[in-house]
């Protein structure tokens, strides 16, 4: 697997190494869209796809009474979210699920797209 193959699904090295430029890479970006984000203190939020975790930990300050939960198909991904947010984990405010061969089908998500903004 190239380096770059690495975006779609981290692993390994490589992928421990790209987790950790994502979440850096992709703050500015991040912390620009959810500025939009109305939600209330105490939300129950979904992160699909939650990477290595970085927006989970800006969305618990967002909801500091709320409960983030994040789903990823990368174990790479689900290991370094979980150690990213331990506190909030330890807290129960924060779960990571590792996705399971055959838990979903399809994941849709178009219409909540515009629901904060």
């Amino acid at each position: 697997m190239s380096f770059f193959e690495n975006t779609r699904k981290p692993v390994g090295l490589g992928g421990k190494i790209m987790v950790a430029m994502m979440n850096v890479g992709h703050s500015a970006v991040a912390r620009w869209g959810l500025q939009f984000l109305n939600a209330a203190p105490d939300a129950k939020v979904l992160d699909c796809g939650c990477g290595g975790g970085a927006n989970m930990k800006k969305l618990l300050k967002k909801c500091p009474r709320g409960v983030v939960k994040g789903i990823d198909y990368s174990p790479v991904s689900v290991e370094k979210a979980r150690r990213l947010n331990q506190t909030a984990i330890q807290e129960g405010r924060c779960v990571v699920l590792a996705r399971q061969r055959g838990g979903y089908d399809l994941c849709e998500g178009l219409v909540r797209c515009g629901h904060g903004l």
